[in-house]
């Protein structure tokens, strides 16, 4: 579903995801009502687990199979999520439905490493390696793999390397790196054959990361070595320079219809961006957050029933961490703090529980204050005359 111009324009809410007691946490992606990405529950990387949650960081469900060593999701496809999980210090490529235990491996036979970086309508891409990465292209099976890496060139002989990063009706992107060693973005139609070299002519390097029927969006690196969030239309030659004045570099990691999203870096500080075409249309969406985040990113676009959402990622200052975030257009249901769409007796205990602590800067409450539901500062009794009334009304609007 296309996200609508008008969503450019909006006043953004933003949901801090970061579960309770994780001490880095990250929105890789999402669809519908479901956001996936990472939380680190511990020291070490070994400490990072896939994760999903349903709009709120109460509704945090940790995919990561038991007896594998660290997990990341990275998209949604409906009730599917994607990623990898490293069972042996090597990735394997991966889908959920949900729980951890539903975790299916589509590593692929004869390939020493794999990775799902994105999924929609079906389908799954990211990488395979035999000795150099070629990207991938999967239908929720390890023997559904397809090799989208291009044959070696029959003049010169050269090898190509590859990656897909987005997927969507039928339509995958990423890059290869193509005859004399230009890493170039890239257009599939689910083979090698046929691919289509984004890239365009007389800069450095480019890579597509996302798709979204004709359009495509990714960065362009340009002659003065610098990054430019970048925007096409099927070629080469329709790119679009998204880079917004002033920023040093600038990346697009998501589309819905006519906006993009990423971030822009600004006094080497990242900025989470929303354009809709052009780099006039540029929207910092670190506005929209508290003050404490010094960085962000934005990772993903979508929408479900009229709201857009939007993935992404900021740094903490108050917290020292990066932190799980998602920004809609459509105001919260105040009071449902697990996310399923209803103000009940499951929203009561996390409500009770942020009463009892009173202070949202308490270390103990949970990242965002959810529950502070009157906004001044604190989860006390204005704030339970008004839970008791959504709880009254039920359903959310």
């Amino acid at each position: 579903m296309f996200a609508p111009l008008s969503a450019a324009l909006a006043q953004w809410t933003v949901i801090n995801l970061h579960p309770a007691g994780a001490l880095s946490s990250r929105a890789n992606g999402g669809s519908g009502k479901q956001q996936v990405g990472y939380a680190q529950i511990g020291p070490t990387v070994g400490h990072i687990r896939a994760a999903l949650w349903t709009g709120t960081a109460a509704s945090f469900v940790n995919l990561h199979p038991a007896g594998t060593v660290y997990s990341i999701g990275y998209g949604v496809d409906g009730a599917l999520q994607a990623g990898e999980v490293y069972t042996d210090g090597f990735p394997r490529a991966g889908i959920w439905s949900g729980t951890a235990a539903s975790w299916i491996n589509l590593h692929p036979a004869g390939t020493s490493t794999s990775s799902v970086f994105a999924a929609a309508g079906g389908q799954q891409v990211g990488n395979t390696n035999i000795g150099y990465y070629n990207a991938a292209l999967w239908s929720g099976s390890a023997a559904s793999w397809v090799n989208l890496n291009p044959p070696p060139n029959p003049i010169s002989g050269y090898t190509h390397s590859s990656e897909a990063f987005g997927v969507k009706g039928g339509k995958q992107v990423g890059y290869v790196v193509n005859d004399g060693g230009i890493q170039s973005a890239a257009l599939w139609s689910g083979s090698a054959a046929g691919w289509v070299n984004l890239h365009p002519a007389g800069n450095i390097s480019s890579i597509a990361y996302c798709v979204d029927g004709t359009h495509q969006a990714g960065y362009v690196r340009v002659p003065d070595t610098s990054s430019h969030a970048a925007l096409w239309s099927g070629s080469a030659g329709s790119w679009i320079d998204l880079n917004p004045t002033g920023a040093t570099n600038s990346f697009a990691k998501g589309i819905a219809g006519s906006l993009q999203v990423g971030y822009a870096v600004f006094d080497a500080m990242k900025h989470a961006s929303l354009w809709s075409g052009s780099a006039a249309s540029w929207i910092d969406l670190s506005t929209f957050l508290p003050s404490e985040f010094i960085q962000s990113e934005a990772t993903a676009i979508w929408t479900d029933g009229g709201t857009t959402y939007i993935s992404g990622s900021g740094y903490n200052s108050l917290h020292q961490r990066e932190e799980a975030l998602l920004w809609t257009d459509h105001p919260p249901c105040k009071g449902d703090l697990n996310g399923d769409g209803f103000v009940d007796d499951n929203d009561f205990s996390p409500f009770a529980v942020a009463y009892n602590i009173l202070d949202c800067t308490d270390p103990a409450m949970p990242p965002g204050c959810p529950a502070d539901l009157n906004g001044d500062g604190f989860v006390d009794d204005g704030d339970f005359v008004v839970f008791v009334n959504a709880y009254n009304a039920l359903l959310c609007p």
